[in-house]
C-alpha cells in the first residue's frame, strides 16, 4: 500500500531532493531520459514511490534545470 503524505510533508521531501540536486546533480543521474530541447541530458530523481523530479544538466554553464515535478504517470505518461 502506498504511503500518504500531507502537502507539507510532500513539499519538504521535494525541497530535500532539490537540495541534493543542488549539491551534486550527477550523483543522482542514474538513468538518462534523453535530451531536453537544448541538447542537455535529462534525468529523473525519485521523491516518493510515485513522485518524480525530471531535470536536465547544462554542465558547461553549471546549471540544473528542473523541468517537471509530478506523479510518475504525469511525468512519463505523455505520448
Amino acid at each position: 500500500m502506498a504511503k500518504k503524505f500531507s502537502n507539507l510533508e510532500l513539499l519538504m521531501l521535494i525541497f530535500d531532493k532539490l537540495d541534493l540536486l543542488q549539491e551534486n546533480p550527477f550523483k543522482y543521474a542514474i538513468e538518462k531520459l534523453g535530451k531536453d530541447r537544448y541538447g542537455n541530458p535529462m534525468f529523473s530523481i525519485e521523491v516518493t514511490g510515485d513522485i518524480r523530479i525530471i531535470y536536465s544538466i547544462d554542465s558547461k554553464n553549471c546549471i540544473v534545470f528542473i523541468l517537471e515535478i509530478g506523479s510518475h504517470k504525469d511525468v512519463y505518461g505523455r505520448g
